[in-house]
Parts: C-alpha cells; structure tokens; sequence
C-alpha cells in the first residue's frame, strides 16, 4: 500500500489545509474489522514521515477496558460498542490536552489483552507541529469525532470482511472466531455505520476492497 502515493498525496494536501499554524492536528483512520486500517496508517505514516513530518499514532485498541468491563453488558452489540474502550480516558487524558495545550508528553499505563492487567505503558509525544493519527473502529462516534480534523474511512464490503477473517483470522483462532463475526463484529459494526454514516462524518472515503489498489471513493465537497 505505500506505493499509492496519489492518495496519500490528496490525504496530505486535505491536512495541510485543515492544519492551523501552531497547532497540532488529529487525523482520524476509521473502517470496519479487517478494512485494513492499521496498515494504512502504518503506510500513511511512512509517507508523512518521508515529508519531513511529526507524526504520533494513537491506537484506539490501546484504550481496551478489562474483560470484566467489556463483558458485561446485557448483548454482544452492547458489549462491542459501549463496553470494549475506555473512551473517557482516551479524551481526557490525550485529545483534550492536545486540543487545550496543543502540547502533550506524557506515559499511559495500557491494557495488555493477553494478561488482562494494565502492565504496558506508552509515550505520546505530541506538540503544535505534530500530526496525530487515531486510529480505530468507531472513532466517529460523538463522544470523539469532534477531537477530529480530518477524517479517513477505509471501506470494504462485509463479505470481503469476512474473506479477510478466514485468511487471518481462522488460522489463528479457529472456525469459531467465524460466528463471533456473524454475532457480534459485523453486526455492530451495522449498528454504527447506521448510527454515523460514513458519508456524512468523512472527508475522505478509500475503498480497500483491493489490498493492492485502494481508490478513493468519496471527497469531500468543496464550495
């Protein structure tokens, strides 16, 4: 995906425009399960970085609240949508210190999934000429998206979402991360497409159906 400059040059060109001067910036990189974020913010990364950038990734997965918490809801969309991250700390401990100070440097304790205990830390290392990408499934919910300057969807249909989960998924896990798909994952993911449509909340849209030829879909307009 790093040899798709044309993207990354309009994604680029789209940030430089919403960036004010002394400021840092957050870039948003949402899309369903297996869209392919990570790996486009890993390339988009690279590519800024390349432009001489400051760039800090921010994860919403580092922001998993422990399995007593994520569990503990009455259904698996419950469960998936409103239980799984600990948003409240993601916006008062980085996105509204970057917004007000438009500085932060600072260690966060974070979930370890494995272990289910909070024995990982993080460095975030944020100042006014610093790009943050955040990073996540349903980033665009109210809670966060006004921390948001420029948003990027990744797009994929859910019957590729589910090829990507029987090549990746299904060799390490086992057929019954199949159903978790059928009863959870996709069905929130529903939920929340229906609750934030990607048309209205995105600047971008990126269609990954293709791995090897990702195509934007959807710009923003421009008056």
């Amino acid at each position: 995906m790093e040899g798709n400059y044309e993207i990354f040059d309009y994604i680029y060109k789209g940030i430089k425009e919403k960036k004010q001067e002394n400021k840092p910036i957050i870039i948003g990189i949402n899309g369903i399960d297996t869209s392919g974020k990570t790996e486009f913010t890993n390339s988009l990364d690279t590519y800024l970085k390349k432009q001489k950038e400051k760039v800090q990734i921010i994860h919403i997965d580092d922001f998993h609240n422990p399995k007593k918490v994520r569990y503990s809801g009455k259904d698996e969309i419950e469960n998936y949508f409103y239980k799984s991250f600990n948003i409240n700390k993601l916006v008062n401990e980085l996105l509204i210190p970057i917004k007000k100070k438009n500085y932060l440097h600072k260690k966060l304790r974070i979930l370890n999934l494995e272990t289910d205990k909070y024995d990982l830390e993080k460095k975030f290392l944020i100042d006014k000429d610093t790009l943050v990408i955040l990073e996540g499934v349903f980033i665009f919910r109210k809670e966060i998206e006004p921390y948001l300057d420029y948003k990027v969807f990744i797009h994929i249909p859910f019957d590729e979402c589910k090829k990507r989960v029987l090549k990746r998924d299904v060799p390490k896990h086992g057929k019954e991360i199949l159903k978790k798909y059928d009863i959870k994952y996709i069905p929130t993911q529903k939920y929340y497409l229906k609750k934030y449509p990607t048309e209205k909340y995105s600047d971008i849209i990126i269609d990954n159906t293709d791995f090897n030829k990702p195509k934007v879909i959807f710009k923003e307009l421009r008056i």
